[in-house]
């Protein structure tokens, strides 16, 4: 097992995040980029001025004696469609897609009973960190106002982002509030506030306030690298696991 390369497969290749992934995989020993799955076709992939073609498929039907475990970066009706193939044919899925209601949620927790899946809203350590620090320091701040900002680019389509919501989901739980994310929505003590602008990679803020101190807290990403290094980090992680639902912070923590 030790000397196993890991096969790879990339949903949603075509993708901001699926461009980056691959490239950030061919950086790494003892991990194979199998096969693509995409809507449209990429001809080949240069790294360090070479070409290299890799198998592109339009779905994972029939593809599970060529990969060992799955990234999806993808849409999140693509993603459930492929987490439904992943606990037929007993492979490992890493969800980075966001945006999914409560009914998908159980669904997802369900599924990890059969399989390893590793889904978090934000692959970066940064912002995971900061998930580790409201654990921490949320009790104390419990009579503060909680405001959460966050700015993505314009073709982001989930409103608030999936990072903002754990944050929320992380409050919530702290004080010991409902925690599914349409109570979330509609509790008056946070206030989100979400913007769509050009490039903008990630952007997030969380503001404690009362009339006498301001809080902030806040995170920029300069890169998308980031989130591909932490989902190729959760898919080495999630190799040797048979089942479970896991996080980003599962795999800092480890």
């Amino acid at each position: 097992m030790k000397n196993k390369k890991i096969r790879i497969a990339i949903s949603g290749a075509n993708g901001r995040m699926g461009k980056i992934i691959i490239k950030e995989i061919f950086k790494i020993k003892n991990i194979i980029l199998s096969i693509l799955i995409t809507k449209e076709k990429i001809k080949n992939i240069k790294y360090k001025n070479k070409n290299y073609k890799i198998k592109n498929y339009t779905s994972l039907k029939n593809q599970e004696n060529n990969f060992d475990i799955l990234i999806d970066f993808s849409e999140k009706k693509n993603t459930i469609e492929n987490i439904k193939y992943c606990v037929k044919n007993n492979k490992n899925i890493i969800i980075g897609t966001t945006g999914f209601n409560d009914k998908e949620e159980k669904f997802i927790k369900l599924s990890s009973k059969k399989i390893c899946i590793v889904k978090s809203s934000n692959f970066s350590n940064g912002i995971n960190l900061i998930y580790f620090i409201l654990k921490k320091i949320i009790k104390k701040l419990k009579n503060k106002k909680i405001k959460i900002k966050e700015k993505h680019h314009k073709n982001k389509k989930d409103s608030p982002s999936g990072t903002s919501i754990e944050f929320a989901k992380i409050i919530n739980k702290s004080l010991g509030k409902k925690n599914c994310k349409k109570e979330i929505l509609k509790n008056k003590n946070i206030t989100f506030v979400s913007k769509r602008i050009g490039n903008i990679i990630g952007n997030h803020s969380i503001i404690f306030s009362d009339k006498n101190e301001i809080l902030e807290i806040k995170h920029k990403a300069k890169n998308r690298s980031i989130f591909a290094i932490g989902a190729i980090q959760s898919a080495i992680w999630c190799f040797k696991k048979k089942s479970g639902l896991f996080s980003m912070k599962n795999i800092i923590n480890k």
